[in-house]
């Protein structure tokens, strides 16, 4: 076998080599994962359906072993938030534009995050005079009493029978549906009077 032709084996068996090298690096080649178009807004689920194209049905639900009624979401300019309930047994009594009878009891939850309420504070009203109560979610035990502290934030509301959202609460009755409202300050501070009145497409 002459030099050359040496040659020109070396050369076949490198150009072999080098074509089985490269099929076998694109069978060993993991396929690649395919990416969310980029031109699709990823909206989570949770964010979807997060804002309702109606707001919730005002009734009855089963809540800390009692029949209540959502009535009021009050949102606060710290971020947190009211969600309001009323007894399902003290609504029939009630009659707008006059003071509460006496049994009605409210419940309000305070939410500081999207994860469990804080402290849940009842209030009732007994022999034409409002008592206190409050507890926490996963120990629905709570004793009523006569708080100074719970109706100096409440004295100022004389002419809605000491309750701050009842404006709310008759909107909610006519419509029957959940009403919203936002007070600017923080914690426990309670807005003035005009923070609790319902927008008129709420109110119809």
């Amino acid at each position: 076998m002459t030099f050359k032709q040496r040659l020109l084996n070396w050369g076949g068996l490198f150009i072999s080599t080098m074509v089985l090298a490269i099929v076998l690096s694109q069978q060993l080649t993991p396929p690649q994962q395919l990416q969310p178009n980029p031109t699709v807004a990823q909206t989570p689920i949770e964010t979807r359906s997060a804002t309702p194209a109606t707001a919730p049905l005002f009734e009855p639900q089963v809540r800390y072993d009692r029949s209540l009624a959502h009535y009021a979401t009050v949102s606060r300019g710290d971020g947190s938030f009211r969600q309001i309930f009323i007894d399902a047994g003290s609504i029939d009594a009630i009659q707008p534009g006059k003071p509460l009878p006496d049994g009605t009891l409210f419940v309000m939850e305070t939410w500081y995050s999207s994860e469990a309420p804080g402290t849940v504070f009842v209030k009732q009203k007994q022999n034409g005079e409002w008592q206190y109560g409050s507890f926490s979610p996963n120990q629905p035990h709570y004793q009523m009493r006569f708080s100074g502290s719970c109706h100096s934030c409440h004295a100022p509301f004389r002419e809605t029978d000491f309750t701050l959202t009842k404006p709310l609460l008759e909107a909610a009755l006519r419509s029957r549906q959940v009403q919203t409202a936002y007070c600017s300050r923080p914690g426990r501070t309670p807005c003035a009077p005009e923070a609790y009145i319902p927008s008129e497409n709420q109110a119809q």
